[in-house]
């Protein structure tokens, strides 16, 4: 990594950084309960005028509460909710999400960003060190392949419009505006509420699909204390290693919940259906944000290594097929065990590129 790519990257990072550091004091100190740009007309409050429902909306906070803290009445209206008139939690559930959700997710997603940087700007892109052998082996079948891209584009697209819903009145607002933001805004909401739900099929999928050779194993922990090999020397493994394992089950596990909370959250009819309360709607809501942030988060490292950190790493799932350099290097055992079964086939990209070239030539 020559000098200019590590001064760019370093100043991109550092740009990043400033962004979250200006954005987040301007949008809380004020007030940390009121939203940056109030797209739902101008503030009322510098109006003394009192509102008509004060007095009724009074009268009913000072009625009993039941255990919950909620405020309930008589309703002919059947349902688990029907009887609550004002849900305080509601209210605690949005100060919660001002207060804590939304500054912690800038600081988790800003720090990522500066660690991967930091390690890129340290380690450099990892080679193959025995440089390519030209011959390659079948690594992914193009089932795999398909499964893997579809759900790695939906999560692309539902994490970048659930950040920009959850963040975007206090990062994406100041910048471009109450007009385009409410559009960018309607839109990417259309997006994540259609895309969910073909996500979840697709990760069920997905987890079906590469369960095989994702159990741990003491390899794998023997992976783990050698770090991955990625500050130097080698670390022995199978077919996925133990960063990919870990990856798998993060995924498998955080997407469940995220899954079945977006799906709750997705489809009101849920609520009557499963006779969800309240608080069991809130506690959705709250693991759907906490676990999409955790593993969008957790994702960077997963896609940064997969694509421009190592050398030979991203073509593998591009194609289909790896070097044999490559997988000695870092699956060394999956490449003993293929030539152990029999099942090591590999073709020279020489000899590949030529039978091409007489093909097109005939």
């Amino acid at each position: 990594m020559n000098l200019v790519n590590r001064v760019f990257l370093f100043g991109f990072v550092f740009f990043l950084l400033s962004l979250t550091a200006i954005t987040i004091p301007n949008a809380y100190a004020e007030n940390p309960n009121k939203p940056v740009g109030n797209i739902n007309g101008p503030d009322t409050q510098q109006f003394n005028v009192k509102s008509p429902a004060s007095d009724l909306w009074r009268a009913v906070r000072q009625r009993e509460k039941d255990g919950s803290g909620n405020i309930t009445g008589l309703s002919q209206v059947k349902g688990p909710n029907a009887s609550t008139l004002i849900n305080v939690g509601g209210q605690e559930w949005r100060d919660w999400r001002v207060s804590k959700l939304i500054p912690y997710s800038m600081y988790a997603i800003g720090g990522t960003l500066l660690v991967i940087a930091l390690f890129r700007l340290i380690r450099g892109k990892i080679k193959i060190k025995a440089g390519r052998s030209g011959k390659k082996i079948k690594r992914f079948t193009d089932f795999q392949r398909f499964v893997h891209w579809s759900v790695a584009i939906l999560f692309v697209i539902l994490g970048i419009t659930g950040v920009i819903l959850t963040l975007g009145r206090y990062g994406l607002l100041p910048l471009v505006g109450k007009e385009a933001f409410g559009f960018i805004a309607y839109y990417g909401k259309l997006l994540h509420n259609y895309l969910g739900p073909v996500f979840s099929v697709m990760m069920i999928v997905m987890l079906f699909t590469f369960i095989k050779g994702n159990l741990f194993n003491w390899t794998d922990l023997k992976w783990f204390a050698k770090g991955g090999g990625l500050m130097g020397g080698h670390a022995s493994a199978g077919r996925y290693n133990g960063g990919e394992k870990a990856w798998y089950w993060i995924a498998a596990i955080a997407g469940s919940v995220v899954i079945l909370s977006g799906l709750i959250m997705n489809f009101p009819q849920l609520i009557t259906w499963l006779n969800i309360s309240n608080e069991q709607y809130q506690q959705a809501q709250f693991l759907h944000a906490v676990g999409s942030i955790g593993i969008f988060v957790v994702s960077f490292g997963h896609i940064y290594m997969g694509t421009i950190a190592m050398e030979g790493a991203f073509e593998a799932m591009q194609t289909g097929e790896c070097d044999s350099n490559w997988a000695k290097e870092h699956h060394d055992l999956w490449y003993e065990e293929l030539q152990k079964n029999g099942e090591l086939t590999m073709q020279d990209e020489s000899s590949k590129s030529s039978s091409n070239e007489s093909a097109q030539t005939v």
